[in-house]
């Protein structure tokens, strides 16, 4: 099989599942993955990937993706069809990409406007001659920009994931500043006023801890927010491709 062309590997995620923005992404991250060749094949540990994109099946990989798959052999990868699917499937329907290296170090951007045409152009197929497409109208063309709503929703995740953890610290690292003064100075350190000064410092630390983590928290809420009303609008925009 000769290699496939935006447009079609566009038919084949449609087809799996993917819709709006992740569409465009599915795409470019097949073109970037095997440059479009349904046959790829990479044999070198730590992969052992097959097709559009790259599917790994290496060691206890293989036996678990095939069972959840339902596949009876790696090589039935080498179907678009199938590649398609179980590439919806282990990214969450399009929700989370970081499994390929393609998109976590930003080489499928490269591919990213061939992917947009042909994903256009699926869309002129499907309705007639209409404008259809995986970019809801924020593509490049028309002097706008465009959202990447993955890396967004991935930001927000990360951004939380922060503030958690600045919510701990300022619940126990910071809180232990205050305990060193008894714990470690005893009387010398409440009568040199070393103590006082020391769990002043601590109740400080605690206050900015806290406040840089209510505004982390503030930030990840709003991109989750962003990234919902995007996707919401790619999927408008998908409806004529349905």
């Amino acid at each position: 099989m000769s290699r496939l062309s935006p447009e079609q590997i566009a038919r084949h995620a449609h087809d799996a599942g993917f819709r709006g923005e992740d569409l465009t992404i599915a795409v470019a991250v097949a073109l970037a993955e095997s440059g479009g060749d349904p046959r790829a094949h990479n044999p070198r540990p730590p992969d052992d990937s097959y097709g559009l994109w790259q599917i790994n099946m290496l060691g206890s990989l293989g036996p678990a993706r095939r069972r959840e798959l339902g596949l009876s052999s790696d090589r039935e990868l080498f179907d678009p069809r199938e590649n398609a699917k179980a590439a919806n499937r282990i990214s969450g329907d399009g929700r989370s990409w970081t499994p390929w290296s393609t998109y976590t170090n930003g080489a499928y951007r490269k591919h990213l406007d061939e992917a947009r045409r042909g994903v256009k152009a699926l869309g002129r197929t499907n309705s007639g001659g209409g404008s259809g497409g995986g970019s809801g109208g924020r593509g490049g063309s028309g002097g706008g920009f465009s959202v990447d709503v993955g890396v967004l929703r991935d930001y927000a995740r990360r951004t939380q994931n922060t503030a958690d953890d600045l919510t701990a610290l300022g619940r126990t690292h910071v809180r232990e500043v205050r305990e060193i003064a008894e714990d470690s100075f005893g009387a010398v350190g409440k009568q040199s006023g070393f103590a006082t000064a020391l769990d002043g410092f601590g109740a400080a630390l605690r206050k900015q801890v806290k406040a840089v983590a209510h505004n982390t928290d503030a930030l990840a809420a709003s991109a989750a927010k962003s990234a919902r009303a995007y996707r919401d609008q790619d999927d408008d925009t998908a409806r004529s491709l349905s």
